[in-house]
């Protein structure tokens, strides 16, 4: 069942009942908390591209697997994304079945945004479910919540010219993340559009990452993400300067403090040719562009770097393995499965090990 807990609740929540798996590593552990010893967490991360087939679902729930089993980190998951992907992904199928089985009892995204959309102000309560073979919590998608893009694309008008009402309508999630305050990460899983949900995820989080195909709609989707949040950010600054009663904001009212933590590459899968791997000369091309692309585009976004780079990993093509950690509901490092899945889980650990090592490294600073 759920758990609802209060802003002062959630204390140590993520540690009750965690399963460290066979490649707990103490490395890794030791940056969690340093992150942690810095006092500025929650770190709020989107996960987010306005093209879809990016692999995004996938890269959200087994990095938070990673940070949550392997780095002992505490780790929230919002699914903001109205298709569910990520909740049907990492619930089992009774979980999932008792969570929707009463619509009037659902514990939800929609808990947190329908309150205010009809005068109630926030939800006084973070409705969060413990997963049981992931690690980290979550907040469940709704299908319910594409109801609520028309709110808040209204109430983003009111927004720009300080009218309060738009103002908190558009600070829903920062409020979220201000009561997952004794988390280290909270991660939003998102869908592909440049629409009004998630510009209010985005408005609020300190970091997005970028997961990304190797084809030219990726390309193109870097500079419509570019061009995006500009307007976004002028906006909500303006906005903020207009403000009908700063004090009522004093909590969120921030301009954009989002920054680019780095991309995400997924892998095509790769041809053979007598008896090695090749890639495709059409992809390498494409490959070789997307490091200028994100130069160009989201310099202005970047953090401050030492010698690190803005691209946190490649994920391989891993056969079946992704399809049989779905079925289990469980994370690809971790699936339960003989024969060939130990080799690609194998692989699956090297690919996520490293994308956590380069998160972790690119918030630090390196």
């Amino acid at each position: 069942m759920f758990s609802r807990y209060s802003a002062s609740a959630c204390r140590g929540i993520c540690t009750m009942g965690r399963k460290k798996s066979p490649q707990f590593d103490k490395r890794l552990t030791k940056k969690v908390s340093q992150l942690r010893a810095n006092g500025d967490g929650p770190y709020s991360v989107c996960f987010f591209n306005n093209k879809g087939g990016v692999g995004k679902t996938s890269l959200v729930a087994n990095l938070g697997a990673q940070l949550a089993l392997n780095c002992g980190a505490k780790v929230l998951i919002v699914d903001a994304d109205p298709q569910c992907n990520l909740t049907q992904y990492v619930l089992t199928d009774d979980e999932f079945i008792d969570a929707y089985s009463d619509d009037s009892k659902i514990e939800s995204i929609y808990s947190i945004i329908h309150p205010l959309s009809i005068g109630r102000g926030y939800s006084h309560n973070l409705p969060v479910k413990k997963t049981q073979n992931f690690g980290f919590d979550v907040v469940l998608g709704d299908p319910r919540l594409a109801l609520k893009e028309d709110l808040l694309a209204q109430d983003w008008r009111d927004a720009r010219s300080g009218g309060t009402r738009g103002l908190r309508t558009t600070f829903v999630f920062s409020d979220l993340i201000k009561k997952a305050e004794n988390y280290d990460f909270v991660f939003f899983d998102m869908g592909p559009s440049l629409g009004a949900i998630n510009r209010s995820v985005l408005l609020a989080a300190n970091f997005f990452i970028v997961p990304m195909s190797i084809d030219i709609f990726s390309l193109w989707a870097i500079k419509n993400i570019s061009e995006a949040l500009k307007i976004w950010g002028r906006d909500l600054s303006n906005g903020l300067k207009l403000a009908e009663d700063p004090k009522e904001l004093e909590a969120f009212s921030h301009e954009s403090r989002l920054k680019f933590l780095g991309y995400v590459t997924q892998q095509h899968k790769e041809r053979t040719e007598k008896g090695s791997a090749r890639i495709v000369e059409a992809y390498s091309a494409i490959n070789e562009k997307i490091p200028d692309e994100v130069r160009n585009h989201l310099s202005d976004l970047m953090l401050p770097r030492k010698k690190l780079s803005a691209h946190l990993g490649d994920i391989k093509h891993l056969a079946s393995l992704a399809p049989k950690s779905q079925t289990l509901h469980s994370p690809m490092i971790n699936v339960s499965a003989s024969g060939s899945y130990t080799s690609m889980r194998k692989q699956a650990r090297e690919i996520y090990t490293a994308i956590s090592d380069n998160f972790l490294n690119s918030i630090l600073g390196g």
